[in-house]
């Protein structure tokens, strides 16, 4: 459903806006020839993923280099993705969460949308997220740290998120 969209405004999922979308340039601004939409007819060549609602965050993994990206969901549903070239994301039509008036969204587990990493439910209104590379803490190596803003609906609840995944990405 369109229940998240604003009515007649930018669709997060077309390719003729940058709204709700990752995108991808190179240091002097100009589009990498690799991007998944470049030469796509209406497309806007500077997307690298789309169907995302508010974005909080985005770091590389200090291994790999894939991109870690935080989102927002509207009520419940934030959510940690790993970004890949050309991948839709779903929102506004899919979802973990509930949409703004506690209507259910239907649920992104689909051919075309790529599911998210780790879901949090109740949402945690991320603010960032980080890989820990410092030395003070030596077990905490190569952990994702999320800055939780509010969990759930609960004032006061805030604090930081830390994210142990194991050799195949699975959260531990």
């Amino acid at each position: 459903g369109a229940a998240g969209r604003t009515p007649g405004g930018p669709d997060p999922r077309k390719l003729d806006t940058a709204y709700g979308k990752v995108i991808r340039l190179r240091d002097d601004g100009t589009v990498p020839p690799d991007n998944p939409f470049v030469n796509k007819a209406g497309a806007r060549p500077e997307i690298f993923t789309l169907g995302h609602r508010d974005q909080f965050g985005i770091a590389p993994h200090p291994v790999t280099g894939q991109m870690f990206h935080v989102e927002l969901g509207p009520y419940g549903g934030d959510k940690v993705n790993i970004l890949k070239a050309g991948a839709d994301y779903g929102w506004p039509d899919y979802g973990y969460g509930r949409n703004n008036d506690s209507s259910p969204m239907e649920h992104p587990n689909r051919e075309g949308i790529e599911p998210a990493l780790l879901v949090w439910i109740p949402g945690i209104t991320p603010s960032g997220l980080l890989f820990y590379s410092g030395d003070k803490f030596p077990a905490w190596k190569g952990n994702l740290m999320v800055g939780s803003i509010v969990r759930g609906r609960t004032n006061g609840a805030s604090g930081v998120e830390r994210v142990v995944f194991n050799d195949k990405m699975w959260e531990t």
